[in-house]
């Protein structure tokens, strides 16, 4: 290693340092000369900064960061990493008082922590990631200061190695324990979103049209002002459509207009750049944004509740919101985030609503840093409407076909990803993507409605590249090297490529204050694999597709992986326990029935092992299977179809036809038909509910607010 006196990195941070990291640690470098220090992401090192230099680990910590940046590992990842150590370590050296890291020894102190001898109130989970992240960061700095360090050196830096342990995870039993915890929570948040997925697809659309409604309504006062030279701030309302019955007022700002009616918040340097439209106030730094005022309620005796993102602003979590917030205010937002299920693991502060992605949710600095200024809530429209054009897109590919967030971040605008087949003169769609797994495409099919979202986006990104083209940019996600090439992938924004946190928060946005409880009352919040549990539950339990072909569906091997994803949940149990009852009761004689072998049901897989053919036409809607019918011909109620709302009278005749078949049937005594014909009338409903929910959203796409003026006071 080089003199640290003759070269020092410059970083800030390693002035900063001195006297409470090692100098030479800071100084170590890798083997092109280059000092590791300066190559650790920006979070890394003021997470660091912000919670380890007073702790006896921290040039441990700061070995491990970095020899793992080094190794390219994810800054996400070494976050989460460091999120894990830091405080699982800060818990046993509190408990049994040790005062130097010589005087921690993993064999005792570790070992009784993950024994639960002490800290008992630790949950499996945490010991778990406690000793994974402790193997691995022990094993990976070793044999990095063994294979590129002189004996010297690694007499040195051996002295900031974590201590090697004598144990594994077979050891504890928290490892099976953690398992299954996690399957019984990932299983009771299932049950609690299994129920309401049309109600979240057509939510989803509802808002986005509403937040396309803000948008344009935005753009056209923009342009009313431009073109006739119009003094700023101006006021405006508009009506929103009958279903919300509610009248939403505005102001419209750009940034000089609310420094000069502000005057007494802003210096006089600020004031003076804003009237001769200088520096950031200049026309060519300027930026509109809007004032959200009120809302007012149109029907009598209902109080206003205005736009669901409100109280996100209210609360100031939109973006990165824990810098610079007094004590009160800090707690005050973890306990909302805490109501709403906003918990962040690994004991993380929570940020929901920070989408690591410029131009995604996040408000521009003017905006974030002057919101506190206006007597309403100020919205920068742009980043708003994309967030919940990304997260529609999402949600509709997820709800429809079970895909992971991975796959879905494959599908790029190019006809070797996106393929059209004409079919009975219909057009068939479906995207290509390599599962989790896999290293050969594989084939993911989209309905119409889908088409339409994508060329949502589409036109989103031509419009925001101006030159109408959409760039070709490098994925960013898990398994990247099987995507050597840049592609011009869909989700992308800002010249780069989205990765999952950015859909996870664009979801949780567009989401928002949907209620989701578990049976026990805990918030549910909505996650990407969480739809994909929900999906496949929905289609094994509800619609009785067989696990091998919901196994074709998600693209699973394992079908025992496919069982669990698709486990009955509580509510499914007590249901069907309910209904056997009924059966029961409705039974004379049940000693003739016999359970038949797995021969005669071999037998009758075959006899209906017959395709049915991508996007038929069928009863209320269009089949979108390419496998097994999964429901032996049964459409009513099928995962495999989408509802049509063009195609509602089919399900209006199925319901009259099946009250006559009940009235006829109980005449004859037939019970068991009865309930058959009756269970037709009830999927048709449900079909129907969710027809009309797709009528009212679409419906809504065509809704133009008439836009009225009133004067600034």
């Amino acid at each position: 290693m080089n003199d640290t006196t003759q070269e020092l990195p410059l970083t800030e941070y390693y002035g900063k340092w001195i006297g409470q990291m090692d100098a030479k640690l800071m100084c170590l470098k890798n083997s092109k000369g280059e000092f590791l220090i300066e190559k650790v992401d920006e979070r890394i090192i003021k997470y660091i900064n912000n919670n380890c230099l007073e702790c006896v680990w921290r040039n441990q910590l700061l070995l491990i960061t970095l020899i793992e940046t080094e190794r390219n590992k994810d800054a996400q990842s070494i976050l989460v990493m460091l999120a894990t150590l830091h405080p699982r370590l800060k818990d046993i050296f509190n408990v049994y008082e040790l005062t130097t890291f010589l005087d921690f020894d993993p064999d005792i102190h570790m070992y009784e922590y993950l024994k639960g001898t002490v800290l008992s109130n630790s949950t499996n989970n945490m010991k778990k990631e406690l000793l994974k992240y402790y193997q691995a960061a022990l094993k990976f700095t070793n044999k990095w200061i063994c294979d590129n360090l002189s004996v010297k050196e690694q007499v040195y830096f051996s002295q900031y190695l974590l201590q090697s342990v004598s144990f594994d995870s077979s050891d504890f039993s928290f490892n099976k324990l953690a398992k299954e915890e996690t399957q019984t929570t990932r299983k009771d948040e299932t049950d609690a979103v299994v129920p309401h997925l049309p109600k979240i697809r057509a939510e989803s659309n509802f808002r986005w049209n509403q937040m396309k409604r803000l948008r344009d309504a935005f753009r056209q006062q923009i342009q009313e002002v431009e073109n006739e030279s119009l003094s700023l701030p101006i006021e405006f309302y508009y009506d929103e459509p009958e279903r919300i019955g509610e009248r939403f007022h505005f102001r419209l700002w750009d940034k000089p207009s609310f420094v000069l009616n502000h005057q007494t918040e802003f210096s006089a340097i600020v004031i003076k750049q804003a009237i001769e439209r200088k520096s950031t106030y200049s026309d060519e730094n300027n930026a509109y944004f809007l004032e959200f005022i009120n809302a007012e309620s149109l029907v009598s005796d209902v109080e206003a509740e205005g736009l669901w993102f409100n109280e996100l602003i209210e609360k100031h979590i939109i973006g990165y919101w824990r810098w610079n917030r007094p004590i009160e205010e800090h707690e005050g937002i973890l306990n909302f985030l805490s109501l709403w299920g906003y918990e962040s693991a690994n004991q993380q502060t929570p940020k929901p609503f920070h989408s690591q992605h410029k131009g995604i949710l996040t408000p521009s600095t003017f905006v974030t840093l002057h919101k506190d200024k206006a007597k309403g809530l100020l919205i920068d429209v742009e980043p708003f409407y994309v967030a919940c054009t990304f997260g529609l897109l999402a949600i509709d590919i997820l709800t429809t076909t079970g895909a992971r967030v991975n796959e879905l971040l494959q599908i790029n605008n190019t006809n070797d990803c996106i393929n059209k087949k004409s079919f009975e003169n219909r057009m068939v769609y479906s995207f290509l993507a390599i599962p989790k797994g896999r290293d050969e495409l594989e084939e993911f099919y989209l309905s119409k409605q889908t088409m339409l979202h994508l060329q949502t986006v589409l036109r989103l990104l031509k419009e925001h590249y101006d030159d109408g083209v959409i760039p070709y940019v490098q994925y960013r996600e898990k398994r990247k090297h099987l995507f050597p090439q840049p592609l011009p992938y869909y989700f992308q924004y800002a010249g780069k490529a989205i990765k999952k946190e950015t859909i996870y928060c664009s979801i949780r946005f567009l989401l928002h204050g949907l209620i989701f409880e578990t049976k026990n009352g805990k918030p549910v919040t909505i996650k990407t694999h969480l739809l994909r549990h929900a999906f496949a539950t929905e289609a094994v339990q509800r619609q009785k597709i067989p696990i091998d072909i919901v196994a074709k569906m998600l693209h699973q091997r394992d079908l025992d992986v496919t069982e669990y994803y698709s486990a009955p949940t509580a509510t499914q149990i007590v249901e069907s326990v309910n209904e056997l009852h009924d059966a029961y009761s409705s039974y004379q004689d049940i000693e003739d029935a016999y359970l038949r072998s797995p021969q005669e049901l071999q037998k009758e897989f075959d006899d209906y092992r017959e395709k049915v053919g991508v996007f038929n036409k069928v009863l209320g809607g269009t089949c979108v299977t390419d496998y097994v019918c999964p429901t032996k011909m049964q459409c009513l109620g099928c995962k495999a179809k989408i509802p049509e709302p063009d195609q509602e009278n089919e399900l209006l005749e199925v319901i009259k036809l099946s009250r006559d078949m009940a009235k006829r049937y109980k005449l004859l005594g037939l019970e068991v038909e009865v309930r058959k014909a009756n269970e037709m009338a009830k999927q048709a409903r449900i079909e129907l509910k969710e027809i009309d929910l797709i009528k009212k959203y679409r419906e809504e796409c065509h809704y133009v607010p008439t836009i009225q003026h009133n004067p600034y006071r």
